[in-house]
């Protein structure tokens, strides 16, 4: 059974982190909808949600309707969202003990990844995500739920802005950090900033290759899955 790390530990704590940073904000309910429409432009052709959901029409607004859940439901409570002004970006990160949600948080994400994958599709869909799952590791991490940055703003070093305030807190604590993704033009981008592929694998129903990556950072820590 996996131990589930230590939430209480102030080392991990997102209050040390300011609200604001070089531009950066801490992103509040009131963002939901604009930064929802921009994550849906951001991940329109993103190979894990062309999997999650069928193409055609409403497309757009299943994938809007998905990311208004997770921040909602999954982000925000508990979590950290920054987002850059004119909702350029946004990163999403879980503090250490936090990416995995309660019963109820994902309960209450569940109606709209029937509206997303559609009721046939989704017992695959939910196979797959708890194979990623698995290899989730069980030491104290912040997580990267999500990176982004508006198609139109894309190549001009947001990336880096959306990223270093959390990495620079993980190496002050000497915390790693960790991520997933089914896009494999992002392995060289988080490369750039420590991480490293630790993990592979296939997703069902002829789905994509999901990378997890690892950043160990000045912790030293390494990547031991959590299954």
């Amino acid at each position: 059974m996996r131990t589930p790390p230590d939430s209480s530990d102030p080392a991990g704590s997102i209050d040390q982190l300011p609200d604001q940073h070089h531009g950066l904000r801490r992103a509040v309910s009131a963002d939901i909808p604009a930064l929802s429409a921009m994550l849906a432009r951001a991940f329109s052709d993103d190979p894990f949600w062309r999997w999650m959901a069928p193409s055609g029409p409403g497309y757009t607004v299943r994938l809007e309707r998905a990311f208004s859940a997770q921040l909602r439901h999954l982000a925000m409570p508990g979590g950290l969202v920054h987002c850059l002004p004119d909702y350029r970006g946004a990163a999403l990160w879980s503090p250490p003990g936090a990416w995995n949600t309660s019963l109820l948080g994902h309960l209450r994400y569940l109606p709209d990844l029937v509206r997303l994958c559609g009721a046939q599709r989704l017992p695959q869909r939910l196979y797959g995500i708890q194979r990623v799952q698995r290899f989730h590791p069980a030491v104290p991490h912040f997580y990267l739920q999500v990176l982004a940055v508006d198609p139109a703003s894309q190549g001009k070093g947001w990336s880096r802005q959306l990223l270093e305030p959390v990495l620079a807190h993980c190496d002050r604590i000497q915390l790693p950090a960790y991520l997933e993704t089914c896009n494999p033009d992002n392995i060289g981008v988080y490369r750039r900033f420590g991480f490293h592929v630790c993990q592979q694998l296939r997703l069902p129903a002829d789905g994509p290759i999901a990378w997890c990556l690892w950043r160990s950072g000045t912790s030293g820590q390494r990547w031991q899955p959590g299954y």
